[in-house]
């Protein structure tokens, strides 16, 4: 009986001094979108270059996110100050933002690649539609003579290799652009 009760005391008070999220405080999965939205908006705000205007912008889109989830300023801080306080609830909470964000890194990535694929295409159609259009004026201007035909040809010919040229250099480019976003691995 002794043990059964010495047991169950050891429990209770394990579980009793297990550290649980204060009711005034944000909840894990409320404060992992909000870090989300608020590191999108620090990525964003960093990348402007006057000072004044970052922290104006950067007020509006914190203001906004703080609207969006139904908190103020006051209870954003006092809520990332307990999770700094219990760093495994904050690490929790990174994992899964970093997961978010690769996630979408991967989604726009592929959006990335789709646009380069429809703008090479477009650009290539362009350069052969031009190619086609010059090659049917030569044939236009020339004479029936053989003479005539033979620069003609190779005047066609200069052109199809600038063409050619012109579609490698843009397929070169944008495979470049589709390499300059291949993913990082994380770690």
């Amino acid at each position: 009986m002794k043990r059964l009760l010495w047991g169950l005391m050891t429990v209770i008070l394990w579980c009793g001094c297990k550290p649980s999220i204060p009711d005034d405080i944000i909840k894990p999965d409320k404060m992992e979108k909000i870090l989300y939205d608020i590191h999108i908006v620090d990525g964003y705000v960093a990348n402007i270059y006057m000072v004044d205007s970052a922290k104006k912008v950067a007020a509006a889109y914190y203001k906004g996110i703080y609207k969006k989830f139904g908190i103020d300023s006051a209870q954003y801080n006092k809520s990332l100050l307990w999770y700094n306080t219990n760093p495994k609830e904050l690490e929790t909470i990174y994992k899964n933002i970093q997961k978010s964000l690769t996630k979408q890194k991967k989604a726009v990535e592929i959006a990335d690649k789709m646009i380069q694929k429809k703008k090479f295409k477009a650009d290539s159609l362009a350069i052969a539609k031009k190619f086609k259009a010059d090659s049917l004026a030569i044939r236009k201007k020339m004479k029936p003579d053989s003479l005539s035909k033979v620069k003609a040809t190779a005047e066609i010919a200069k052109k199809k290799k600038l063409a050619d040229s012109l579609i490698n250099i843009k397929k070169s480019q944008s495979l470049q652009v589709v390499s300059a976003t291949t993913p990082v691995p994380v770690q």
